[in-house]
């Protein structure tokens, strides 16, 4: 077994559930791994330690300069997979270790970060350590979530959130991750090199009808808060399968009484649409308010829409796709240039420092489920690529 397969292992077995991995945000089961992740790096003469975010970086302070960031995410969705995240911090640990061992002097200073919370799973608090290593606080919001009570306990002082900015000290940012879909092992291709992060856009929405006895109501004179939901969803999928750029889910839906011969008055429900190009991003918005204003008024019922997040998509650095081409040239790797559907660490960086992405395939394109799994071979691979690449921006 190689080093890189034997860390993904060994990193799987903390916080291991029923064949998945459970590692959150200001947790026991994260702060094991952390802690795991810190001695293998200062086993290859890093400064290791944990920022005010719950942040793990890995400094190799070399040359002068800002310096390159390399890594990802080392916490996980409920029982999820075990190389969402942790290739990419452990495909970067290797990257480090390969130059140390090949006695390389960086002329640029060289980082290995794990970001904490990339996931959100615990409070909803999406890519939350690399959003303060930027200086994007919304401390109000992570209070009001019960952020700041985990991190007491866990040992952080939520008032020092601020001092985690830290992004002015790098000058490009490189994350190796599965890609989470079927994309890559339909084409047979060996990796992904991602043009752009697909933007994400989410909305609560209620529909309100009215409750009333399902045998005795005219069908013609019903209210059905549910009814309008269906037409939603199935408009919603209608338009995002005649597009290539959206996606459209409703992953969350309650009604209300909840009765099986009741007719349902309140229909609540979330919606979830992407596009990974800024056009096709604000038509996916244009499109979601529209259709919802059309069909309730369509099927006499009120309405409520509210926006839970609005991330606009991001382009990742070409010159640094050129250098990703050229490394998996070198390793003699078929690619095609994509765009990512998830949102990664990535694109947040990607507002303030160059950043580029790549992806290994993802069996039957699973992911955040136990049945997630990529090759040992194209983990490997994908982690040679990745070292190429580094190699070529400090050496």
């Amino acid at each position: 077994m190689s080093s890189l397969a034997a860390e993904l292992e060994a990193a799987a077995r903390i916080g291991a559930d029923g064949g998945g991995v459970s590692r959150f945000a200001w947790t026991p089961e994260l702060s094991r791994a952390n802690d795991w992740l810190m001695q293998r790096l200062r086993e290859i003469d890093l400064e290791a330690e944990v920022d005010p975010a719950g942040n793990v970086f890995g400094r190799w302070k070399a040359g002068k300069g800002p310096a390159v960031l390399v890594g990802s995410h080392l916490d996980t969705v409920p029982r999820g997979g075990r190389y969402d995240g942790a290739l990419g911090v452990l495909a970067a640990l290797a990257t480090a270790r390969a130059l140390r061992a090949d006695g390389v002097e960086p002329k640029r200073p060289l980082w290995v970060v794990s970001f904490n919370d990339e996931e959100g799973s615990r409070f909803q608090t999406g890519m939350l350590g690399s959003r303060a290593f930027c200086g994007e606080l919304d401390l109000e919001d992570w209070r009001r979530r019960g952020v700041a009570d985990a991190m007491a306990h866990a040992g952080f002082e939520f008032e020092r959130l601020a001092d985690a900015r830290g992004v002015e000290g790098v000058g490009a940012y490189l994350e190796l991750h599965v890609e989470q879909g079927p994309v890559l092992e339909q084409s047979g291709e060996d990796l992904g090199i991602v043009t752009a992060i697909t933007g994400l856009l989410g909305f609560r929405v209620k529909l309100l009808g009215t409750a009333n006895h399902a045998g005795t109501t005219p069908m013609d004179v019903r209210r059905d808060a549910l009814a309008g939901a269906s037409r939603l969803v199935l408009e919603l999928r209608q338009e995002a399968r005649a597009r290539d750029d959206m996606t459209a889910n409703v992953g969350v839906l309650s009604v209300e009484p909840g009765g099986f011969n009741v007719i349902p008055g309140l229909a609540e429900f979330t919606i979830d649409v992407r596009s990974p190009t800024p056009a096709g991003f604000e038509r996916a918005e244009a499109f979601v308010r529209a259709t919802v204003e059309r069909i309730a008024g369509e099927e006499g019922l009120g309405m409520e829409i509210s926006p839970t997040h609005r991330k606009p998509p991001v382009a990742l650095d070409q010159g640094l796709q050129d250098a990703l081409v050229q490394a998996a040239q070198a390793e003699g790797a078929s690619f095609r240039l994509m765009p990512s559907g998830a949102g990664h660490d990535a694109m947040v960086l990607a507002h303030y420092v160059p950043a580029a992405m790549l992806f290994v395939p993802s069996r039957g394109g699973i992911s955040h489920s136990p049945d997630e799994y990529t090759p040992p071979e194209q983990c490997e691979l994908g982690a040679r690529v990745l070292g190429r690449a580094v190699r070529a921006l400090v050496a």
